[in-house]
Protein backbone atom coordinates (compact mmCIF):
# COMPACT_ATOMS: atom_id res chain seq x y z
CA UNK A 1 0.00 0.00 0.00
CA UNK A 2 1.09 3.77 -0.83
CA UNK A 3 2.17 6.41 2.01
CA UNK A 4 0.53 9.70 1.11
CA UNK A 5 2.59 12.31 -0.51
CA UNK A 6 2.74 15.20 1.70
CA UNK A 7 5.34 16.85 0.02
CA UNK A 8 2.72 18.48 -2.19
CA UNK A 9 1.24 19.88 0.68
CA UNK A 10 3.98 21.86 2.11
CA UNK A 11 5.00 23.19 -1.25
CA UNK A 12 1.45 24.54 -2.19
CA UNK A 13 1.41 26.01 1.80
CA UNK A 14 4.88 27.86 0.36
CA UNK A 15 3.06 28.77 -3.14
CA UNK A 16 0.28 30.39 -1.13
CA UNK A 17 2.90 32.28 0.81
CA UNK A 18 4.40 33.87 -2.19
CA UNK A 19 1.67 34.21 -4.44
CA UNK A 20 -0.22 36.47 -1.62
CA UNK A 21 3.28 38.90 -1.70
CA UNK A 22 3.64 41.19 -4.41
CA UNK A 23 7.17 41.79 -4.43
CA UNK A 24 9.73 40.99 -1.91
CA UNK A 25 11.51 45.01 -1.38
CA UNK A 26 14.88 45.58 -0.63
CA UNK A 27 16.33 46.98 2.62
CA UNK A 28 17.07 50.36 0.95
CA UNK A 29 13.72 50.53 -0.71
CA UNK A 30 12.14 49.41 2.69
CA UNK A 31 13.90 52.30 4.81
CA UNK A 32 13.19 54.91 2.17
CA UNK A 33 9.59 53.37 2.10
CA UNK A 34 9.21 54.05 6.33
CA UNK A 35 11.17 57.67 5.52
CA UNK A 36 8.16 58.54 3.00
CA UNK A 37 5.70 57.45 5.50
CA UNK A 38 7.67 59.50 8.40
CA UNK A 39 7.82 62.69 6.06
CA UNK A 40 4.24 62.78 5.34
CA UNK A 41 2.90 62.23 9.23
CA UNK A 42 5.14 64.92 10.29
CA UNK A 43 4.16 67.58 7.71
CA UNK A 44 0.26 66.31 8.48
CA UNK A 45 1.46 66.85 11.82
CA UNK A 46 2.46 70.57 11.87
CA UNK A 47 -0.06 71.81 8.46
CA UNK A 48 -3.17 69.88 10.85
CA UNK A 49 -4.50 73.41 11.71
CA UNK A 50 -4.46 74.44 7.95
CA UNK A 51 -6.00 71.30 7.02
CA UNK A 52 -9.21 71.66 10.10
CA UNK A 53 -9.16 75.46 8.98
CA UNK A 54 -9.38 74.58 5.52
CA UNK A 55 -12.06 71.49 5.93
CA UNK A 56 -14.29 74.16 7.64
CA UNK A 57 -13.76 76.98 4.83
CA UNK A 58 -14.44 74.20 2.57
CA UNK A 59 -17.87 72.84 4.68
CA UNK A 60 -19.14 76.63 5.10
CA UNK A 61 -18.87 77.24 1.43
CA UNK A 62 -20.84 73.60 1.00
CA UNK A 63 -23.79 75.02 2.95
CA UNK A 64 -23.47 78.57 1.11
CA UNK A 65 -24.31 76.80 -1.68
CA UNK A 66 -26.65 74.37 -0.48
CA UNK A 67 -28.52 77.71 0.91
CA UNK A 68 -28.21 79.60 -2.47
CA UNK A 69 -29.73 76.62 -4.27
CA UNK A 70 -32.99 76.32 -1.47
CA UNK A 71 -33.51 80.07 -2.33
CA UNK A 72 -33.28 80.18 -6.02
CA UNK A 73 -35.65 77.18 -6.20
CA UNK A 74 -37.81 79.02 -3.39
CA UNK A 75 -38.07 81.85 -6.12
CA UNK A 76 -38.36 79.40 -8.55
CA UNK A 77 -41.74 77.91 -7.16
CA UNK A 78 -43.05 81.03 -6.14
CA UNK A 79 -42.60 82.75 -9.65
CA UNK A 80 -44.58 79.29 -11.17
CA UNK A 81 -47.33 79.72 -8.20
CA UNK A 82 -47.98 83.41 -9.38
CA UNK A 83 -48.26 82.48 -13.04
CA UNK A 84 -50.19 79.34 -12.72
CA UNK A 85 -52.34 79.36 -9.79
CA UNK A 86 -54.77 82.75 -8.71
CA UNK A 87 -53.27 82.59 -4.71
CA UNK A 88 -51.83 84.99 -2.59
CA UNK A 89 -48.34 85.43 -1.29
CA UNK A 90 -49.11 83.95 1.81
CA UNK A 91 -50.84 80.69 -0.40
CA UNK A 92 -48.10 80.07 -2.06
CA UNK A 93 -46.08 80.00 0.90
CA UNK A 94 -47.71 77.53 2.90
CA UNK A 95 -47.47 74.95 -0.95
CA UNK A 96 -43.31 75.69 -0.86
CA UNK A 97 -42.95 75.14 2.67
CA UNK A 98 -45.78 71.55 2.52
CA UNK A 99 -43.47 70.78 -0.34
CA UNK A 100 -40.18 71.43 1.41
CA UNK A 101 -41.57 69.36 3.99
CA UNK A 102 -42.77 66.52 1.75
CA UNK A 103 -39.01 66.30 -0.01
CA UNK A 104 -37.52 66.74 3.70
CA UNK A 105 -39.96 63.54 4.72
CA UNK A 106 -38.87 61.36 1.60
CA UNK A 107 -35.27 62.26 2.27
CA UNK A 108 -35.50 60.67 5.79
CA UNK A 109 -36.68 58.05 4.64
CA UNK A 110 -34.41 57.35 2.30
CA UNK A 111 -31.67 57.82 5.14
CA UNK A 112 -33.34 55.35 7.17
CA UNK A 113 -32.83 52.59 4.29
CA UNK A 114 -29.82 53.87 3.49
CA UNK A 115 -28.77 52.60 6.73
CA UNK A 116 -28.51 49.09 5.26
CA UNK A 117 -26.13 50.46 3.41
CA UNK A 118 -23.72 51.55 6.55
CA UNK A 119 -23.67 48.19 7.37
CA UNK A 120 -22.77 46.52 3.98
CA UNK A 121 -19.80 49.58 3.67
CA UNK A 122 -18.76 48.47 7.40
CA UNK A 123 -18.83 44.54 6.14
CA UNK A 124 -16.52 45.72 2.75
CA UNK A 125 -14.32 47.97 5.20
CA UNK A 126 -13.15 45.12 7.63
CA UNK A 127 -12.49 42.64 5.21
CA UNK A 128 -10.90 44.71 3.11
CA UNK A 129 -9.02 45.32 6.65
CA UNK A 130 -8.21 41.63 7.49
CA UNK A 131 -7.17 41.08 4.05
CA UNK A 132 -4.01 44.06 4.63
CA UNK A 133 -3.44 42.45 7.82
CA UNK A 134 -2.74 39.04 6.52
CA UNK A 135 -0.88 40.62 3.69
CA UNK A 136 1.46 42.51 6.28
CA UNK A 137 1.56 39.55 8.22
CA UNK A 138 2.86 37.37 5.35
CA UNK A 139 5.27 39.89 4.36
CA UNK A 140 6.97 40.37 8.22
CA UNK A 141 7.11 36.23 8.06
CA UNK A 142 9.08 36.36 4.60
CA UNK A 143 11.58 39.16 5.50
CA UNK A 144 14.95 37.86 7.15
CA UNK A 145 16.23 38.82 10.63
CA UNK A 146 18.31 41.43 9.71
CA UNK A 147 16.04 43.18 7.80
CA UNK A 148 13.04 42.62 10.49
CA UNK A 149 15.24 44.66 12.89
CA UNK A 150 16.07 47.61 10.34
CA UNK A 151 12.46 47.97 9.92
CA UNK A 152 11.72 47.86 13.49
CA UNK A 153 14.69 50.30 14.40
CA UNK A 154 13.87 52.24 11.63
CA UNK A 155 10.16 52.98 13.20
CA UNK A 156 11.51 53.72 16.45
CA UNK A 157 13.75 55.79 15.20
CA UNK A 158 10.83 57.77 12.80
CA UNK A 159 8.99 57.97 16.33
CA UNK A 160 11.17 59.34 18.15
CA UNK A 161 12.07 62.03 15.95
CA UNK A 162 8.58 62.85 15.52
CA UNK A 163 8.08 62.82 19.28
CA UNK A 164 10.95 65.09 19.47
CA UNK A 165 10.44 67.14 16.94
CA UNK A 166 6.28 67.77 17.82
CA UNK A 167 5.99 67.81 21.46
Amino acid sequence: MDQPNHSDKSTSDANDISHGIQAVHSDKNMLIHVAIKFILLFIIIFSFDFLIELMLMALDLFFEMIHLLIEIIEELLESVLEETLPTSKHQNEVIIVNFAMIVVLFGLYKLFHGVRFVYLLKRYIKADWLRYTKRKSLDWKVLSLVSKIKLVTAYCVGFSLIFYLVF
